[in-house]
Order: C-alpha cells, then sequence, then structure tokens
C-alpha cells in the first residue's frame, strides 16, 4: 500500500500513528492521471523482464507534481572509495575517496576570502542566517585561504540582487573587513587534459598560486571520462575574456582555450566542521554514474540517510539537481516489498506482493522522464537497504519475473493497505472503467490482535474525549441515567480526541484519580480497518472545504451529508449545508477532510439527535436551542445545556452541543482498488497460496514469466 502523493493524501495534525509500514496508498498513478490509462499502458507494453534487468529510481528530480523532492545538494558516502563515469563515455575515473557532494554549478556569491578562518566562519555563520552557504578551502602559495561562497542562483541578474543585498547588510559589511564580494559564475576557460585527478594538479597549483580561482574537473571528452583544469568562474562572457587577457599576461606558458566538454564535475574541498569534503559541481547536460565498489552501497545523507544499492547518477533536469539510484530489478523489489508488508507474514502473501509490486513498477515504465519511477508514493515507496529481510528476499526470488496480464498487456497492479472488508471500484475513486478491478468482499482485513476497547467519557467539565479501557477502572454499577462510571488509575490519564494514541496530537484533558469519568459509548481501538477521525468544529470543517474545494456556500458548516455511496459503499457525493461539495473525482473526499484514512466512512454530528414523542413519533433535531428534558433532580423540564446526554432506546449515550462537532467514522486504509495487504494475509493463513491470492483481487488476469 502507496500513500497518495502529498496533494492528494496530506495527513492532518490529528492522523493517527500506527507505528506500522504498512501506511501506504500508491493509486495516485491513477489519482493524477484520471482518464490517462492509455498513455501508462503505452508505458508498460514496452516493459520486458530480461535477465539482468535494471531499474532507475528518482530519489530528487523535478518532475513537476510528479517529483519526488527538491534539492540544492545531495551527500553520498560507501564504505570503500567510489568511481565515477559519464553514462556516455566507456571509463570510469577512481576518485580515491568515499564520500563526496554534489550541486548545481549555478551563480554564487563570493562574499570573501581570507586567510583567517576564524574571519571565514564569522562571515559563514552571518549569511547562513538567510541563504544557504559554504566554506571553501584553497591553497594558495604554501597557504590555505578560506573562501564563503553563498547562494544557488539561475541567473546574473539573480545573483546581482544577491550582492545588493550583501553589500547593504551592515553586520556583514563589518565582518568583511574591506574585503569585496564579487559575483562567481558557470564562465570557465580550460588549460589542458590529463589522464587522472592528480596529473591535473600541478597545472591547478600553478593559476591558483598566481591568484585566479581555478578547479580540478572531471570532463567528458571524445567519449572518455577525463581530468582537466578549468578556470574563470566568472559571472559573465565579458568577465571571462579578462581573465583569459589576465593569465595570458602573467602566466603564458599556461596553454588556454575555450572549454571543450559538454558536461563536467566542478571540484572544491568544503568544510564540514569537523573535517573536509570533496564538492563536486555539475555542469552542463551530462549524467553521471557515481558507483561503489562491487557488492557495496551508498548513504545518501539527504534522504533521511538511507542506504542503497546500485549506482546514484547525478545530473541537471529541467534547472535543477536530479539523483537517480539505478540498480537490479530484483533487488529494488526486496525493499520495495519490505516497506510494504510485514517481513513476518505468511510467505504466500509476501509472494503475492512481490508480484503486484514487480507488475506495478513496470507498467510505471517511461513515466518519469529520467527515471522508471520514483522513491515515493507516487510510484512505490522506495527506502533502500532498511526495509530488506531474507523473507522478503525469498518472496521475490521465489516468484522472479512473474508479472499479471491481461489479454497480453501488464496490468496496472495497484494495492492498498487496508479495504475496510470490501475493495472499491475504480468509479468511486478516480473515475474509469478497469476490467481487471472489480468489488469484491475482504473479511480479513479486520485488525484485532493485541487491540484495547476504548471508552468515550464526559468529564465533569463537559469535556469530551477517549480513554483506553485498561487505564481506568469501572464500576459495574450505573449511575440514575444507566451509565457506568470510570475512574483513571492513575493522576494525570490522557483523554485522548479519537481512541487511539497519537505521538504528535495533544490530548483533549488530563484526568487524575477519583475523578469520574461518564462512560458514554465503548468503542474498538482505531486500526487500518476502522478508525475515526476528528474532532472537528463546524469553522475547520468549513475552512476545509473552502481551501481545498471551489464549493460555494454561506457561512459556516451547519450540516454535512454523503448523498451518494458506490458500489462498495464508498463515498462518491457529499453536500454542505444542502450544496454539493465539488471535487475531480471521489477520493479527493479524503484530502478535503484532513487526510482521511478512506472514503468508506460516515460524518457523526455532536449537534444532532432524535427525539421520541409520546406518540411515538420521532423527530430529528440539530442543536440545543429550545429544547428541554427532565434532569433527575426535577420533574419539572430543563433547558439543554451544552453537553447534555442524550441516551437512545438502545441505552446508547452521546453528548449534544448547540455548536456542532464533526467525527469521521470510517473502515480501511487506502483508496481501497485492487489487492488489500491485510486481506491477502488473511487469505494465506486460510491456505491460499500466492497465485490464488493475487486472482481473488485481480479479476481475468494471467500470472506468467516474462
Amino acid at each position: 500500500m502507496i500513500r497518495v502523493r502529498r496533494t492528494l493524501l496530506c495527513l492532518a495534525a490529528s492522523a493517527l500513528l500506527l507505528g506500522s509500514p504498512l501506511l501506504h496508498d500508491h493509486a495516485q498513478a491513477a489519482a493524477a492521471n484520471t482518464g490517462s490509462k492509455v498513455s501508462g499502458q503505452a508505458a508498460a507494453d514496452k516493459a520486458k523482464v530480461t535477465a539482468g534487468e535494471t531499474i532507475r529510481a528518482a530519489l530528487f528530480a523535478n518532475l513537476g507534481n510528479k517529483s519526488p523532492g527538491h534539492t540544492q545538494q545531495v551527500t553520498l558516502t560507501s564504505p570503500e572509495t567510489i568511481t565515477v563515469q559519464a553514462r556516455t563515455a566507456q571509463n570510469e575515473l577512481a576518485l580515491g575517496i568515499s564520500q563526496a557532494r554534489y550541486s548545481m554549478d549555478q551563480y554564487q556569491i563570493k562574499v570573501i576570502e581570507t586567510k583567517d578562518k576564524a574571519t571565514a566562519q564569522a562571515v559563514l555563520k552571518k549569511v547562513q542566517v538567510s541563504d544557504s552557504a559554504r566554506l571553501i578551502h584553497i591553497p594558495r602559495r604554501g597557504a590555505t585561504f578560506y573562501a564563503v561562497y553563498a547562494g544557488y542562483y539561475n541567473t546574473e541578474n539573480e545573483a546581482s540582487q544577491a550582492l545588493k543585498r550583501y553589500e547593504g547588510d551592515a553586520s556583514i559589511q563589518a565582518s568583511l573587513q574591506g574585503a569585496r564580494s564579487t559575483i562567481a559564475g558557470p564562465h570557465y576557460l580550460q588549460a589542458g587534459t590529463y589522464n587522472s585527478l592528480a596529473e591535473a594538479k600541478t597545472t591547478l597549483q600553478l593559476l591558483l598560486d598566481a591568484s585566479f580561482d581555478a578547479n580540478v574537473v572531471i570532463i567528458q571528452s571524445s567519449g572518455k571520462t577525463t581530468a582537466a583544469v578549468w578556470v574563470g568562474q566568472a559571472s559573465s562572457q565579458a568577465a571571462l575574456d579578462n581573465v583569459q587577457a589576465t593569465i595570458g599576461q602573467a602566466l603564458p606558458a599556461v596553454n588556454i582555450r575555450p572549454v571543450q566538454a559538454t558536461g563536467a564535475l566542478v571540484q572544491s574541498l568544503e568544510d564540514t566542521g569537523s573535517g573536509t569534503i570533496s564538492h563536486y559541481r555539475v555542469y552542463g547536460n551530462e549524467k553521471w554514474g557515481i558507483e561503489p565498489a562491487k557488492d557495496s552501497t551508498i548513504k545518501v545523507t539527504e534522504r533521511s540517510q538511507r542506504t542503497y544499492r546500485g549506482l546514484m547518477e547525478v545530473s541537471v533536469h529541467n534547472k535543477e539537481l536530479a539523483l537517480v539510484n539505478e540498480l537490479p530489478l530484483e533487488q529494488y523489489l526486496v525493499s520495495v516489498v519490505g516497506g510494504e508488508v510485514y517481513s513476518s507474514w505468511p510467505a504466500e502473501t509476501l509472494k503475492a506482493q512481490a508480484v503486484a509490486a514487480r507488475t506495478f513498477a513496470l507498467y510505471q515504465n517511461g513515466k518519469f522522464e529520467i527515471a522508471n519511477v520514483v522513491d515515493t508514493t507516487l510510484s512505490q515507496a522506495y527506502y533502500g537497504t532498511e526495509k530488506e529481510h531474507s523473507n522478503i528476499k525469498s518472496a521475490v526470488e521465489a516468484t522472479a519475473g512473474e508479472v499479471l496480464t491481461q489479454n497480453g498487456k501488464l496490468i496496472e497492479a495497484i494495492f492498498n493497505s487496508n479495504a475496510g472488508g470490501k475493495t472499491a471500484d475504480p468509479s468511486e475513486v478516480w473515475g474509469g472503467s478497469y476490467g481487471y478491478f472489480q468489488v469484491v468482499d475482504s473479511p480479513d482485513d479486520v485488525i484485532q490482535e493485541g487491540k484495547k476497547n476504548w471508552y468515550y467519557v464526559a468529564l465533569p467539565s463537559g469535556a469530551l474525549g477517549y480513554v483506553r479501557e485498561d487505564v481506568v477502572t469501572k464500576e459495574a454499577s450505573r449511575n440514575k441515567a444507566g451509565l457506568q462510571i470510570a475512574y483513571p488509575k492513575e493522576n494525570g490519564t490522557n483523554i485522548r480526541p479519537i481512541p487511539a494514541i497519537q505521538s504528535n496530537v495533544n490530548p483533549v484533558a488530563q484526568a487524575d484519580k477519583g475523578t469520574g469519568l461518564i462512560v458514554l459509548n465503548t468503542v474498538p481501538e482505531s486500526t487500518e480497518y476502522a478508525w475515526m477521525r476528528g474532532p472537528y468544529t463546524a469553522q475547520e470543517v468549513t475552512n476545509m472545504i473552502k481551501s481545498s474545494t471551489k464549493t460555494a456556500f454561506s457561512g459556516t458548516v451547519q450540516k454535512l451529508a454523503v448523498t451518494s455511496r458506490g458500489p462498495s459503499g464508498r463515498v462518491t457525493k457529499m453536500e454542505v449545508n444542502g450544496v454539493p461539495i465539488q471535487v475531480s473525482y471521489p477520493d479527493s473526499f479524503r484530502s478535503v477532510f484532513g487526510g482521511l484514512p478512506s472514503t468508506l466512512f460516515e460524518v457523526v454530528s455532536s449537534s444532532n439527535y432524535t427525539v421520541a414523542g409520546a406518540s411515538g413519533k420521532s423527530t430529528d433535531k440539530n442543536g440545543i436551542s429550545g429544547g428541554t428534558a427532565v434532569d433527575g433532580k426535577s420533574s419539572s423540564p430543563q433547558n439543554l445545556k451544552d453537553g447534555a446526554i442524550a441516551i437512545n432506546g438502545k441505552g446508547e449515550a452521546k453528548a449534544i452541543n448547540s455548536q456542532p462537532t464533526y467525527f469521521f467514522k470510517g473502515k480501511g486504509y487506502g483508496h481501497g482498488v485492487g489487492l488489500s495487504q491485510w486481506g491477502a494475509k488473511g487469505l494465506a493463513d486460510k491456505g491460499y497460496d500466492y497465485q490464488k491470492i493475487l486472482k481473488y483481487y485481480y479479476k481475468n488476469v494471467e500470472l506468467i514469466k516474462r
């Protein structure tokens, strides 16, 4: 189950923290392209499973609304030394290092260069308050100079504006002690090519000692990855011409010529605060493969410190830095499946997930410009080696090359965490018709192991919330209203807004020993099968609807109603105050209301209740204005007050208020289309093998090995 992309599923502060890897929902492929099944299938038709096939997963890239993430730099670390290769070249170049940083070669501000490291560090600290900046070591004339470079700017004009800002900053100017800041740009001259980085350093040092800005670079030249020295780092061609004239006078023996490369990695030495690191700026359109030693890995600091197999490719794509991980398809699947289901689950469940993930990955092929897939739930969640497990590896190997097809074509093998007892029809989610997705019962979605019941309670203060059954003692006797009272076992017992512990959500209240809590209802703990979200005030719900839809209605929410459901019971239409809520497709209701786990829900309001008349006729009420009731202390009817407890004929109680609050009570986690992972586990527990599991959830399909 793959998370829906952030624009579709942005979990609210009250989102349930389950402590489980099974929180994904990967239908965004269809959700982002409603009606685009033809183009996706055309790409899938080209996918072939062949021996040694690799897959390209984008970790960072500017892909519009399909972007997995954006970054100005990436830091790659391997246990052993790494090599670099222009992807269009035939040879590798040993870097002799195990760690390096990469960024785009853009315009920068050279704020200061000084031999006094303390001065440079003070300037760096001030610049970093408002801009990205780095401290670069430069060896000149037998000493180390320290240069502070600020920003990454796309154009000379942007850099000029930044320079003016620094020149107008009195604090920074005072630290510069009269030094003048300049613009550093991606304009260079070339001073020879060399077979190794070491050979290039003689010419480099000659230029540095003469006070020129120069760098060793790795270039692609004549189909070969080689080293060179570039000088200039000028802001414009005119500035570069001046550099060339000055070098001709100062160092006539150095052969200077225009740059002869379509791509390069421009090297500098960056101070990290605890040492130094090689920093390579990516120049031009070349793609660069950064490869670890055989069977080794690469850690990406900016991707949550995750470690990956295969090589890393750095490049510039759509004017931003891009990082793509290229590795064997089957290794990729071990990580993906490990991030999708528990490794302790039955082997047949793991195999079913492996086939679905493989099919889905190949169906996505060609959809992400420079990559086959992305590492987020826009494709499938991919976390590198941290999700690998021997059980998962065995399941992937046991199903190697197996995919699901219909009429000879790969299917879009969508899956979800928990279907809530019944899978969804695509018409309830994004629209459209898929022959292999049908509504089926998924009774084994129920999650109960180790879960507690929770009491919905009213505090003496009038506050309402949930408390877990094992942290209170419930009296056997009942009060005059027929309700039981529970007492906290410890002082400071948290009363929660929903029946679950949420580490990122404050409790509604705290109750001490001796505090009587009126038990209004008993409910199961929120899980991926059955859940609750809220409470939300009328104003909060109003803001949700108005900020995420174009629905026009006056005032705040007075009535929120489901007006249509699809074949599986999922919400397809809703109204607010009698006005239809406008969404692009039904699954959007999840994002409208703060990131609901699914659309298989009902709306519960604290202001709605039913009054049974003496004649036996019932009347639906909304709010307490004008209402009266006998409170048990007096035979005379009393005006209803906020927090009044209403009890129905079944003995079920609820607190009612003049100002409504709303809960969303639902089942399932994810869009519900295709394979339900919890349901698949249940089928495996019953003895289903992975072929039967797959064909239970995907109809009219063939399982083949390609």
